[in-house]
Formats: C-alpha cells, sequence, structure tokens
C-alpha cells in the first residue's frame, strides 16, 4: 500500500489531502478476508466524504480463486463507516465508488468525525466465493481518496 499526502494544487483542484493506493498483489492468497491498515492517526479530522477510484480491475487467477471481491473503508472496529462497497472489484466496472455509508457510525457523523485517540484506519477486503488469487497473479489497483485534516496542519508555517 503507498500513501501519499497531496501537494497544495491537488488538494485546491480534489478537497482531497491523502491517497492511498492498493494493488491487487498484496492480498493474501490464502484468506478470504483480509484487513490493510491504511494509516493509524491520534489527532485529526476525517471527513466522511470519501471517494473509492478502482483504477484497474481486480483479475481472478486459476485454481479456485475468488470471483468477487468487495472493499469497506473505515477504522478498526467499524470497517464499513466510510464506504461498504456494494459492487465487486472483479467484475465492476472501473470508475467511481463514493462514501459514506448509511450505516452505523457515519450516520452520527455524517459530517465528519474528530479522532483523539490512536485509532487505525483500514481497507478490508472480503471474497464471497474463495480465497484471493495468488500473489503473483493477482492484479488490479484501486485509490482511495479522503479529506484527513491532522493539528499538525494547522500551524502558522503552512503554505
Amino acid at each position: 500500500m503507498r500513501h501519499y499526502r497531496l501537494t497544495n494544487q491537488e488538494r485546491a483542484g480534489s478537497g482531497f489531502t491523502d491517497q492511498f493506493v492498493i494493488d491487487g498483489k498484496e492480498l493474501s492468497e490464502a484468506a478470504t478476508t483480509q484487513t490493510i491498515d491504511l494509516a493509524t492517526l491520534t489527532s485529526a479530522f476525517v471527513d466522511d466524504g470519501v471517494v473509492v477510484r478502482l483504477d484497474a480491475k481486480f483479475l481472478k487467477g486459476t485454481g479456485g480463486p475468488a470471483t468477487t471481491v468487495k472493499v469497506e473503508i473505515g477504522k478498526t472496529g467499524d470497517t464499513d463507516y466510510f464506504v461498504a462497497q456494494s459492487g465487486d472489484l472483479v467484475a465492476g466496472a472501473v470508475g467511481l465508488l463514493h462514501g459514506p455509508v448509511a450505516l452505523g457510525e457515519g450516520i452520527a457523523n455524517r459530517y465528519g468525525t474528530v479522532i483523539s485517540s490512536s485509532t487505525v484506519l483500514t481497507a478490508k477486503f472480503t471474497s464471497a466465493s474463495g480465497t484471493f488469487a495468488s500473489t503473483t497473479g493477482n492484479t488490479g489497483q484501486f485509490s482511495i481518496f479522503m479529506r484527513i485534516v491532522q493539528s499538525d496542519d494547522l500551524g502558522y508555517d503552512q503554505s
């Protein structure tokens, strides 16, 4: 997983501060559910508006791999907080998914969440029909765009 803090120009153009990129080869072959940690935050404000862009479809491999791969974006203990993808990353169309979902904690915090103690943002992958493809043959990529304002971002020396 790659994490990018967007430049001031990218922030102004998109409204997002962070981009997380996950490749299909990062999924473990033996698991039907896998969670990848995106970031650990201690003092931050996380906006509920999240966009997941499917850059390249996840391809199934050989030998009984997953035929469906779905993703939830959230935090430890509530992985469907921001985005609970109901489509399929294998068969779905390349394009945009978005959050927040109308479930759980997202309803009470529709306009964002203040994080004051150590909290891990996660991407949880689920295969409903078998294990994931082999890590050498599993292709696909998607990007997660979030607006995360950390306490360090609010200093006077920011440009």
